[in-house]
């Protein structure tokens, strides 16, 4: 995460996010913690990128489920994790992605 950090800026974060984010949420979650309390990275950003790590584990499981899982699980998969995958796109649309750092969020 530094890597890409120091390399393609704040902008690189959210691809990095979104691939890491898929099967496990700790090592986006640890690194970008550790990024944003060393000061290298503003926390704004870091929320912003563990949420599109989260939106991305939370599609990838729900997709595998509705795969994976029981016919008669797909429709309340589908409904209850579309609201919370379109909560967090709503969160992401609605977050102001200019001048948070001033306002410390």
């Amino acid at each position: 995460m530094a890597f890409v950090k120091e390399r393609f800026g704040d902008a690189g974060l959210y691809p990095v996010a979104v691939i890491s984010g898929l099967t496990d949420m700790d090592a986006i979650t640890l690194s970008t913690a550790n990024l944003a309390a060393d000061r290298r990275l503003d926390v704004a950003a870091a929320a912003k990128a563990i949420l599109v790590a989260q939106l991305s584990n939370l599609a990838f499981k729900s997709a595998s489920a509705i795969v994976v899982g029981a016919a008669t699980l797909r429709a309340p998969i589908a409904l209850y994790l579309g609201l919370s995958i379109a909560g967090g796109v709503a969160i992401l649309l609605a977050w102001p992605w200019h001048a948070t750092a001033a306002a410390g969020l």
